[in-house]
């Protein structure tokens, strides 16, 4: 069904599993994986801004290929851009002709146990991309994530 999924990643802990399911989804499809980390706008030189990608495709090399590899996966793309997160992840998506994006609810901590599922929102980067996107998203939610509570 996806040939093509984007993955959008904040590298933290908690991305590692929404990288999990998007990473399945890519087996199980037999897709291509396009991993996509957002600096935000730089109010740097382009010196700078370069080297700020540079660090960010090394932390997503370091956080992400070697798990690939262990599984035997080896067709995603990696890519790191500076910009409004938003527009440059419809950007990539529309450009690589992506069929799904898989992102989490916010970069913020998940619900802790026990939480009702009011008590945490939509960040705004997923808010924004259910909105602007041009092709559906799947938003991963915390109850997905190992211990904690199911919804």
């Amino acid at each position: 069904m996806y040939k093509k999924i984007l993955f959008s990643t904040c590298l933290t802990e908690y991305c590692d599993h929404i990288f999990n399911f998007a990473l399945n989804l890519a087996i199980e499809n037999n897709a291509k994986l396009w991993i996509y980390h957002g600096l935000g706008p730089l109010d740097l030189k382009m010196e700078e801004i370069i080297e700020k990608i540079k660090d960010g495709e090394t932390r997503l090399v370091e956080a992400y290929v070697e798990r690939m590899k262990n599984k035997g996966f080896p067709d995603y793309m990696i890519n790191v851009s500076d910009g409004n997160k938003v527009d440059e992840m419809s950007k990539l998506a529309k450009n690589a002709g992506i069929d799904v994006i898989i992102i989490g609810t916010s970069t913020k901590t998940p619900l802790e146990a026990g939480e009702g599922p009011t008590s945490g929102f939509l960040g705004t980067t997923a808010s924004e991309i259910i909105l602007k996107a041009p092709s559906p998203v799947i938003v991963v939610p915390p109850s997905l994530l190992p211990g904690l509570v199911k919804g």
